[in-house]
């Protein structure tokens, strides 16, 4: 099954699910930060930056634990872009299988929005866009690396 039958399937499960009755035009245009974040790269190293301000609260917080040297570099960036699906919004009505569903269809959808934003923004560099850690006890979570970035081409 696609993405997109998978998805009509969970939205089929979900009386208000059609984002014309659900929705507005400003919670349309936050979900359009979800799916093409705004990046930022600070100190070499890119951040996907989801809600309106992360990026400079980003900058900030990157650079005073930098000096600080509290934790690795790498560490640091995979906690800034390790992202959670099931804490991106406070609503997640729905019995518990048709929410699973629905984490999963999301992570789809994010994880090729995500590396298609990233090879748009850098084309000189190299991103790895993957599922992290145990979806089935701790729900879908999406880390976002980069792997390489070309000097010369």
């Amino acid at each position: 099954m696609g993405i997109h039958e998978a998805v009509d399937d969970v939205l089929g499960r979900c009386a208000d699910a059609r984002f014309s009755e659900s929705a507005n035009l400003y919670v349309a245009l936050s979900l359009g930060r979800l799916f093409w974040p705004e990046t930022k790269l600070v100190n070499g190293s890119v951040f996907l930056a989801l809600n309106a301000g992360d990026a400079e609260e980003i900058e900030r917080r990157v650079i005073a634990r930098g000096e600080s040297g509290e934790m690795a570099w790498r560490q640091l960036v995979d906690s800034f872009n390790t992202f959670e699906i099931r804490y991106l919004f406070a609503d997640w009505s729905g019995s518990s299988e048709a929410v699973e569903d629905a984490e999963l269809c999301l992570t789809q959808f994010l994880l090729e929005a995500w590396a298609a934003k990233l090879r748009s923004d850098f084309p000189d560099r190299r991103f790895s866009v993957e599922l992290d850690g145990d979806s089935a006890s701790d729900g879908p979570c999406i880390l976002v690396r980069q792997t390489h970035a070309v000097l010369d081409r």
